[in-house]
């Protein structure tokens, strides 16, 4: 895996979250049938773009996005 795929599975992520709401890990992998390793990679990438918030629910944590950035479009 090289740069260019975390920035597609970010992008990925991305809609999904844009879709669905805000969703925990496990929740991210029964859609996307990614490794965690994956997921966190692109979660990372989100995180330093600012794009997404952490917040703990249900003894789970949620990822959602930061609603400053909904409006722009994800590639």
């Amino acid at each position: 895996m090289d740069k260019n795929d975390i920035g597609t599975n970010a992008g990925v992520i991305w809609h999904l979250l844009a879709d669905n709401g805000a969703l925990n890990i496990r929740e991210i992998g029964e859609h996307t049938h990614w490794r965690e390793a994956c997921i966190f990679l692109a979660l990372g990438w989100l995180a330093r773009e600012n794009k997404i918030n952490f917040l703990e629910k249900d003894d789970a944590m949620y990822i959602e996005l930061n609603d400053s950035h909904f409006s722009e479009i994800y590639y």
